[in-house]
């Protein structure tokens, strides 16, 4: 096969519509027909999995005997997880009454027993309810309110939680050595009968609901349908297609060379599984047959050593964690098998991608853009696409439509800032629970909140959020809430929360507060006060005084943006 010049990025945007067109052609791997979804037309992959158990099955069929989980207490295979999973959700039918629509919960740390509690509720055509499992005690008891499950499956820690928000009483334990009155899921599992046949769930009905924090401070459950589902993991199979063909026409190998020899996605999970990206490492690594190793709890030395002993392929996570990993000692070669490095959930610091580039120089690194709302990420560019355009998140997937729109959401030319809305295949059901803003989805069109632009190649570009969250270590913080914690003292006669640049979480959370007159606070009491309503991932990083009065226009509306140019123009000066 000859080789292609693909250093011109004209040249290298033809080649990538060329092959899409190869892909996406009818009869093709890739085709997108138009359905019918809830009176709208959207585009959808036709060999997409009907529902999410079916696609999870497959990957069972094609790798059973291959290693699926490896966490503290071992390994399983595909096939073990599966059988569990089977059994388990045999159990949940005969014990509990679940069946389909009926909403289980799951709140746990990553671990086996995840997906296996996962799978077991997708095959009974019941709903996934992915509570957070880091957050405080409050949030938990929001969530459970707004969300409610018929049975909510979680680790010792967090049974203990749900008892103390009086959570449903019906509990089951990941592990026998939880409390005696609740099952555990082994006991479960040895009563598990047959789960019969599975019956592929209705495509529309939803199958999965994460929790995403929004500007009301509250976080709210967006719902993911069986068709979203086996959209996303078909787009994951395309990702990696065109870039088998990218690499093929780059150094003239023929592609069934190329895909013999790639070796499986086999990632280290660095994201929780609760998380839209954590689904989608473990969902990436089925994919391919791959092993992932899951961690307790975020350590980059231990990271190392398990990337190493399993010689892992993907590293994805917030930067912070890819470039605190990169960082260890003789990285470069205990690190070797890393083919892949994806930081993500939040903006990309330049200072990670140099690491990369310096540390493992022959690993490709990709970027993307995606949301919960999406079930993941929408664009994609890594390899030669990516060194032609390094700003770009890349080209929308086939089954979505992106437009930029103004402030009056009147469409924009190429080139010109506006926020991003999204239409097609992967966009959620809806929004659940009292925090749910239907504006958000707007004429079957979701508004992202974030504001970018199209280039002259249809290529996708980020500048700014116009959401107010920040993203640090990958976790969504609402300023609107931490702010609402804050002034609950009534010790301020003003607060603003807002995010800052941060080398190592990629954003930090900083506080300008007025006291009111005849109160004194230092900066670490008002910190502590925060935390007894809190987890320590939100809490302020800093709390100045010296911003006051806080910049608002004529209508009294706060500058956010004003205020953090203040603050950062002050921290410069200092």
């Amino acid at each position: 096969m000859q080789q292609s010049n693909l250093s011109d990025p004209a040249d290298v945007m033809a080649c990538y519509r060329e092959i899409e067109r190869e892909l996406t052609t009818a009869g093709a791997p890739f085709e997108t027909v138009p359905v019918d979804v809830a009176g709208d037309t959207v585009r959808s992959y036709r060999r997409a999995a009907p529902d999410f158990y079916t696609a999870v099955a497959e990957f069972g069929d094609r790798f059973g005997d291959h290693v699926l989980v490896t966490d503290e207490t071992g390994s399983r295979t595909y096939h073990e997880i599966l059988d569990r999973a089977g059994r388990l959700a045999a159990a949940l039918r005969d014990r509990y009454g679940i069946g389909p629509g009926d909403r289980v919960g799951i709140m746990m740390a990553n671990r086996a027993e995840y997906p296996v509690t996962l799978f077991a509720v997708a095959r009974l055509g019941a709903v996934a309810v992915l509570y957070n499992s880091r957050s405080s005690a409050t949030e938990i008891a929001d969530a459970i309110a707004d969300v409610p499950s018929a049975v909510v499956v979680a680790d010792p820690k967090r049974v203990e939680i749900l008892r103390a928000v009086a959570a449903p009483a019906r509990l089951v334990c990941t592990d026998p050595a939880g409390p005696e009155d609740v099952p555990a899921v082994d006991e479960l599992l040895a009563d598990g009968g047959d789960p019969g046949a599975h019956r592929p769930a209705d495509p529309d009905s939803i199958c999965l609901v994460l929790f995403t924090s929004g500007t009301s401070g509250r976080a709210k459950g967006v719902a993911l349908t069986h068709r979203n589902i086996g959209n996303v993991v078909l787009n994951m199979k395309f990702v990696s297609e065109c870039n088998i063909r990218f690499a093929s026409r780059q150094y003239g190998i023929e592609v069934d060379d190329l895909r013999s020899f790639m070796p499986a996605m086999s990632p280290l999970l660095v994201f929780p599984l609760f998380h839209v990206s954590g689904l989608a490492g473990l969902l990436i690594g089925m994919s391919t047959g791959g092993r992932i190793v899951t961690m307790a709890r975020w350590d980059p030395a231990h990271a190392a050593e398990l990337v190493e002993r399993y010689r892992l392929t993907l590293a994805a996570g917030p930067p912070m964690a890819v470039d605190e990993l990169l960082a260890q000692p003789d990285a470069a070669q205990r690190l070797s098998s890393l083919v892949n490095l994806a930081p993500g959930g939040q903006a990309n610091p330049p200072n990670v991608s140099r690491r990369i580039a310096t540390v493992l120089p022959a690993a490709q690194r990709s970027v993307g853009w995606g949301m919960t709302e999406t079930g993941g990420s929408v664009c994609t560019a890594g390899g030669v696409l990516l060194a032609a355009f390094p700003d770009t998140l890349g080209p929308m997937s086939p089954t979505m439509d992106v437009r930029v729109v103004d402030a009056a959401g009147i469409p924009v030319p190429a080139g010109e800032i506006g926020e991003l809305e999204l239409h097609g295949g992967l966009v959620a059901a809806e929004y659940l629970g009292p925090g749910a803003d239907s504006a958000v989805f707007h004429d079957h069109w979701l508004r992202t909140g974030d504001l970018g632009y199209l280039d002259e190649y249809e290529l996708v570009y980020i500048v700014d959020r116009s959401k107010d969250i920040i993203i640090a270590a990958g976790e969504n913080i609402s300023c609107l809430e931490v702010e609402s914690v804050l002034a609950a003292t009534d010790e301020f006669a003003e607060v603003a929360v807002f995010g800052v640049p941060d080398r190592r979480l990629g954003e930090r959370v900083v506080a300008a507060v007025t006291l009111r007159a005849g109160v004194s606070r230092t900066a670490a009491e008002i910190v502590e006060s925060a935390r007894r309503s809190l987890p320590a991932y939100k809490l302020p990083t800093e709390i100045r005084f010296d911003l006051s009065p806080l910049p608002r226009n004529a209508t009294g509306k706060l500058l956010k943006r004003e205020l953090r140019a203040r603050y950062l123009a002050r921290d410069t000066a200092s």
